[in-house]
């Protein structure tokens, strides 16, 4: 059997901000306003994390985890974030349901009040905020957002835009299919000519969640745990993993460290769920994963190769309730008319941290043009007008191309489009203090034209 090991340590439970030397004197030459008025704060606040810098600058400064607080360091990199508890979502997608509203607002108003005054060193008072969100984010969300912001931070205005539409700004493009691949769901939205079409947003549960939940089941039942012992790894005693240790922060810092997608689609005669089929069409190395114990000795866990190489075909695996993600993407272009199909399916464009899977951008291709050469029954019902775009499928800033170098990650690209906006105060329809009275966008219920006009316009102006 063949085994590698990871060669570093996991990521410890203290996680540094990126405000790195380099982007200290980066940010120290660029001209602020001296009442610090133009310069925006840009925020990107995900389920996991929150992202957050001032707009004009190339990156966030900060990605700060949403189940953390700031504690103190005198390290050269800065303040450090100390995780306070259990790796967890701040906010869930029916979050009427499964939230405590009170909590959640308590939890956000602390982790704003670290990002203004210990991160970002600035008055909230005094700079006027751009909100990158998604446009099927939790309206009761967004209006604590807004309620925190202007009665508790005292803000002067907020400025909700599309992420989708910030982060295909940043390849100099205005039409695109834009496809999040976050943490709760994939959400697939058409942009033409700068506009967000709405209507014609297509989403799905398989996300970065679903990748750690089916991980957490295969580790279980298939990983290995090897207690401390000083005998060579190949020879210590194996046993099975201990619950208690597949924590969410372990599994998170496992999928991001060597969770991979399959460049082998599993064929059409096998069942693509089944264990065995994993197994067969799997290549990869096991690897032995350093732990560290809650007394302080080091263990290791037995990480099959088939389970890093397979556990990511839970985005890959769809039907008819719930579609795969390729079959999302579809769905959206199905509902599109046919005069937009062509030029948005050759003009793809992935953000969010899942996406940054390695080898997730050609599987992807290879799915869809799987469902066009050779789809299942339903597939064929339901797609035969997308069949013949096989020869069209193309993606924006894809890091396989002659030349191509990718100039900013999936997982931020969001937020840079919004501080480029911000910086050319494109920012669109402001929410200003004075008029708040408890209501904010809604860009599920066909109000979102006002805002996505005036963007427009302004972008409009800018290119001429």
């Amino acid at each position: 059997m063949t085994t590698t090991s990871v060669s570093s340590e996991p990521l410890s439970s203290n996680y540094l901000s990126n405000y790195t030397t380099a982007s200290s004197f980066h940010n120290f030459a660029r001209r602020h306003s001296i009442y610090g008025t133009e310069d925006r704060v840009v925020l990107d606040i995900g389920s996991l994390y929150i992202k957050c810098g001032f707009s004009g600058e190339s990156s966030p400064r900060h990605s700060v985890p949403t189940w953390s607080y700031l504690g103190h360091s005198r390290d050269a990199d800065g303040e450090v974030i100390r995780v306070n508890g259990e790796l967890g979502e701040l906010y869930h997608l029916d979050i009427m349901a499964k939230g405590n509203l009170t909590q959640i607002e308590e939890r956000l108003k602390k982790l704003l009040h670290d990002i203004y005054f210990r991160l970002l060193l600035t008055d909230p008072k005094s700079r006027k905020v751009i909100i990158c969100e998604s446009p099927l984010a939790p309206v009761v969300l967004k209006q604590m957002i807004a309620r925190l912001l202007f009665d508790y931070f005292q803000v002067p205005s907020i400025s909700f835009v599309p992420i989708h539409l910030m982060a295909l700004l940043t390849t100099g493009l205005t039409t695109g299919l834009v496809i999040d691949v976050g943490n709760l769901e994939t959400s697939v939205l058409p942009v033409y000519v700068s506009r967000p079409l709405i209507p014609y947003i297509s989403t799905t549960p398989p996300a970065g969640f679903s990748i750690t939940k089916r991980l957490s089941e295969l580790l279980y039942e298939h990983g290995r745990f090897i207690p401390p012992s000083n005998l060579h790894l190949s020879l210590a005693p194996h046993n099975n993993i201990p619950s208690n240790l597949l924590t969410p922060e372990l599994l998170e810092d496992i999928k991001t460290r060597v969770i991979f997608c399959s460049p082998i689609m599993i064929g059409k005669q096998q069942d693509p769920t089944s264990l065995e089929s994993y197994k067969n069409f799997s290549n990869a190395t096991d690897l032995y994963y350093p732990i560290t114990l809650q007394d302080g000795t080091r263990a290791n866990l037995l990480i099959p190769g088939w389970i890093r190489e397979r556990t990511a075909e839970v985005l890959f695996e769809g039907d008819e309730d719930e579609p795969s993600i390729a079959q999302c993407i579809l769905d959206s272009l199905l509902k599109l008319p046919p005069d937009l199909r062509k030029p948005l399916i050759s003009s793809m464009l992935f953000i969010g941290g899942t996406s940054l899977l390695p080898g997730f951008q050609s599987r992807i291709k290879q799915e869809l043009l799987r469902i066009m050469a050779d789809p299942v029954d339903y597939e064929k019902r339901r797609y035969t007008p997308l069949l013949r775009l096989n020869k069209s499928i193309k993606f924006i800033d894809n890091p396989g191309d002659k030349g191509a170098g990718r100039i900013f990650m999936n997982n931020v690209r969001g937020w840079i489009g919004g501080s480029l906006v911000g910086s050319l105060k494109l920012s669109g329809e402001e929410l200003t203090k004075e008029k708040f009275s408890g209501n904010v966008t809604d860009w599920s219920i066909g109000n979102w034209s006002s805002p996505v006009d005036t963007l427009d316009r302004e972008l409009n102006i800018g290119n001429k």
